[in-house]
């Protein structure tokens, strides 16, 4: 049995397209989506201590454009303006609202992904900074399509969160 599984384990990895510009297959989805549960299950659901306000969105969005937009785009959506394609894709953050608590995306931020694209940002930005950038990435994810660059688009919308604890 140990032997099968072996055989099958060896022959998917072998099929697999290894290349940056691929999309991930099956089995490669599968494993990373596993790992991935399991270390945002080791978090806590730590709301953000900072409300959604025009400053603190402001601030979030500088941060943002200096050293996540190159990877993520500066609208989010996961192609920055280089075109690069890494591997692991760099995902869009439009598309992860509700799949990540504030807290287990701060842990992101903080400590990186090993063996993707994702460094840790712990000795670049402080957790209050880290918390601006994540009001600011879910803001970008709330936008309508109001063709206005992300950089002009700070003002706070209905529904956003306007007061912290």
């Amino acid at each position: 049995m140990v032997a099968v599984v072996f055989a099958f384990a060896v022959a998917s990895f072998l099929r697999e397209n290894w290349g940056a510009d691929a999309t991930p297959g099956a089995v490669e989805t599968f494993l990373a989506n596993l790992f991935l549960r399991q270390a945002r299950q080791q978090q806590s659901d730590i709301p953000n201590p900072f409300p959604s306000t025009e400053e603190n969105l402001q601030a979030g969005r500088e941060f943002y454009e200096q050293q996540c937009a190159f990877c993520h785009g500066p609208d989010g959506k996961g192609q920055g303006a280089m075109g690069i394609q890494f591997y692991p894709p760099v995902p869009s953050l439009m598309e992860v609202e509700g799949e990540m608590t504030e807290a287990q995306i701060h842990f992101v931020i903080t400590k990186g992904i090993r063996y993707t694209a994702m460094p840790s940002f712990a000795k670049v930005f402080t957790s209050d900074e880290i918390w601006k950038i994540i009001l600011w990435t879910q803001h970008l994810s709330r936008q309508p399509l109001s063709g206005k660059p992300p950089s002009e688009q700070v003002e706070v919308f209905a529904g956003e969160r306007e007061a912290g604890p």
